[in-house]
């Protein structure tokens, strides 16, 4: 490994794995999993195991978008060339100037999620309702494909920048991106499983929305100008 890929693959790779992991729906909902099984079970075995679902669920849509996108990409002959990664990178900085924009509206009930308020509405009484598993299981999916509007951009780069690397190389890109986009739920789970109360984790996350916000859309952005040079020209 030589400065040229590090700095050419596997910082935007982390980077990208980065942008995946400041969205907030996936936490949002396992923080709200939590918190309401907390509320009404006594079984932390039960918790622990819904939410250890949850995560696998988002776990395998990551892994599996991420493995997509890198299988669609290798048949694809201008995958590599300038002109798609001047495209990619225009739509980064698109993708993360609309981050910025409307990832989170204010109104007068506070501050919430860009998400239609039906599907909103749908992913509430859903994770207020799951007690089994398998409910549990397709929630985390249903987190990543709901985000798939944003995340789908990173999950492409860095599965474009993945084609640059051996196949050895390739698994340790995959893995990496992976963790890194699942560490807040990773943190997350630890935290309940010690028995440490989340409501601080909760208050702090209330507290900064607009902070996340804008740190993932100018990490986008940057990422989005950071491939134009390196990449394109």
């Amino acid at each position: 490994m030589n400065i040229s890929e590090i700095s050419q693959i596997w910082l935007p790779l982390i980077a990208a794995a980065l942008v995946t992991a400041s969205f907030s729906l996936g936490v949002s909902m396992l923080t709200l999993l939590s918190g309401h099984l907390i509320s009404t079970e006594k079984s932390s075995a039960r918790i622990h195991r819904l939410s250890a679902s949850y995560i696998f669920g988002f776990f395998l849509a990551i892994l599996s978008s991420v493995i997509g996108s890198l299988f669609i990409l290798s048949n694809l002959h201008f995958a590599h060339s300038d002109k798609f990664w001047s495209i990619l990178s225009g739509v980064a900085v698109g993708v993360g100037l609309a981050v910025m924009l409307f990832y989170y509206r204010w109104n007068k009930n506070g501050t919430q999620l860009w998400l239609p308020r039906k599907t909103a509405e749908f992913l509430y009484a859903r994770t207020k309702a799951t007690r089994n598993d398998f409910e549990a299981f397709l929630l985390g999916v249903g987190a990543v494909v709901a985000e798939l509007i944003f995340i789908a951009v990173p999950i492409v780069i860095a599965a474009n920048l993945a084609l640059g690397l051996n196949r050895e190389e390739q698994i340790a890109a995959i893995a990496i991106y992976v963790l890194i986009s699942l560490a807040p739920l990773i943190i997350l789970f630890i935290s309940n499983h010690r028995g440490k109360q989340i409501s601080a984790f909760i208050k702090w996350r209330e507290k900064n929305k607009k902070f996340l916000q804008i740190v993932a859309g100018v990490l986008l952005m940057i990422l989005g100008f950071y491939l134009f040079i390196y990449k394109s020209m």
